[in-house]
């Protein structure tokens, strides 16, 4: 198993049978050009399952529902967008990897064997954030899969799935491979 720790979890993912897209050289090759990446990946059920934490505890004073959440008739918050550009580029570096494009089989060569050919995605963004925040959550949420609908039909998922930290350590599809930080 490999262990790694972020944003106040600990994730110990099964061995072959996980990668970060920042540790392949095909991303670092191209990192540097506004490319973007969820934090983890890993296959289990069959499914390969990406994964973002964020956790907005160290900001909890200042951030409101604004900084996350898009406004009709204001910017993008800054929050919001860098999900959507790290959804968007996992996306698509595993349809370049899928499909055999010269980018893409760089990418590839990088993969657990079992994700070099095309299997169900499983999105997952999970958020820990202050409790005066948690009522946007499902606003957020809401507003992520509108703005992504289109993208993630491309590569067959219906919707992306954001949970908050207590879900998802909860949830025994993630509570095998997720801990919080002791």
């Amino acid at each position: 198993m490999a262990i790694f720790n972020e944003s106040g979890l600990t994730l110990d993912l099964p061995d072959g049978l996980h990668f970060r897209f920042a540790d392949l050289l095909a991303y670092k090759l191209h990192s540097g050009q506004n490319l973007k990446e969820m934090d983890f990946a890993w296959i289990d059920g069959g499914k390969l399952f990406l994964l973002e934490v964020r956790s907005y505890a160290q900001v909890s004073t200042t951030l409101t529902g604004a900084d996350l959440i898009p406004l009709k008739g204001q910017a993008v918050p800054h929050r919001f967008e860098a999900l959507i550009d790290k959804l968007t580029d996992s996306l698509l570096m595993l349809l370049a990897a899928w499909a055999d494009t010269d980018c893409g089989k760089s990418i590839k060569a990088g993969l657990p064997a079992a994700a070099k050919s095309r299997m169900p995605l499983k999105l997952v963004i999970a958020i820990e954030m202050p409790s005066t925040l948690s009522a946007h959550l499902s606003g957020l949420r809401d507003s992520l899969n509108a703005r992504m609908r289109g993208r993630i039909a491309l590569a067959d998922v219906r919707n992306v799935a954001l949970i908050d930290y207590a879900r998802l350590l909860a949830n025994p599809t993630f509570s095998a491979f997720v801990k919080a930080q002791v």
